[in-house]
């Protein structure tokens, strides 16, 4: 049994303040850099306190899941302000400017903060980040991914995929290439996130080249994961849009239910998508519950 929270943190009112005030000229960048070091200083400490077993920086520079890896490459930039899913959150589409992109450069330590433990890191997948732009998936994961991939230094790589699991005809296979052109380096996550996965799980998800899947169990029934799953399972129990705090006792009986009925072996409790849609507090919060659901589960299996 693990525990872990990967994705985008939200960031405290001191650093949304503090970016404000930068684009106003009312601040310099390195206080903004410094309240960027507090926000993660305060992050680890919750995270260690919580026991989870990876640590994630919170991808507290990223605006989104998808800018820094745009800004890092040759053929990609940002596009059209986009609406993410049915939230009141935006984004800047990939946009294309060449059939062909390629990652200039690896993420630096400015996106990937150095952490005092074994970390997990989040990536948008391929079928994410090549969405509306016209270049395939494959192309994507080969040029652009995976040197990102392959320089990350971290136990898990999670690949964020909030939009293959409302894709009209999606198919497991469709991800099958791109996936694998992105092994061997770091283990690997396909996280679908806000939605209800039990047609792909049908479909042989769980069949995928990754090491390891990652379910939103508030869009899918406990039912719909295939008896004997052999791969990690990243179980989303934990609510990323939703402020009302869980019961870390109901989180362990879920676990235990994953066990039991469904026979998976391997569990990793996490949210079910980036925190950053929950304020900061309540993030906080979900985290040291996730954490003691961790350590509920532990016992009750002692």
């Amino acid at each position: 049994m693990q525990a872990f929270a990967p994705g985008i943190y939200p960031r405290s009112e001191q650093l949304v303040q503090a970016t404000r005030d930068l684009d106003r000229g009312r601040t310099s960048q390195e206080a903004v850099d410094e309240q960027v070091d507090r926000d993660l200083a305060e992050l680890v400490a919750v995270q260690q306190q919580a026991g989870l077993d990876l640590l994630v920086d919170g991808m507290l520079r990223w605006q989104d899941l998808f800018r820094p890896v745009l800004e890092a490459s040759d053929g990609l930039e940002t596009g059209a302000l986009t609406r993410f899913l049915d939230t009141n959150t935006f984004y800047r589409a990939p946009h294309v400017t060449t059939t062909r992109p390629r990652l200039g450069a690896p993420l630096d330590e400015r996106y990937i903060a150095p952490l005092p433990g074994p970390r997990v890191v989040t990536l948008p997948s391929p079928f994410a980040l090549s969405r509306g732009t016209g270049v395939p998936a494959t192309t994507i994961a080969e040029d652009v991914l995976e040197p990102a991939v392959a320089a990350v230094d971290a136990e898990l790589v999670v690949l964020a995929e909030p939009f293959f699991g409302r894709a009209e005809g999606a198919a497991p296979s469709d991800l099958e290439e791109p996936l694998a052109a992105l092994a061997g380096g770091p283990k690997l996550a396909l996280q679908l996130s806000f939605c209800d996965a039990r047609r792909l799980l049908e479909q042989g998800l769980g069949e995928l080249p990754v090491d390891a899947i990652g379910i939103d169990f508030y869009g899918t029934h406990l039912a719909d994961v295939p008896k004997g799953f052999d791969k990690l399972l990243l179980a989303g129990v934990v609510d990323a849009r939703s402020s009302a705090l869980e019961d870390p006792r109901e989180l362990a009986s879920f676990a235990a239910r994953l066990r039991n009925e469904r026979e998976v072996e391997q569990v990793a409790l996490v949210p079910n998508g980036d925190l950053q849609f929950v304020s900061e507090p309540i993030a906080r919060e979900k985290v040291l519950r996730l954490g003691a659901a961790k350590t509920a589960t532990v016992e009750a299996a002692a």
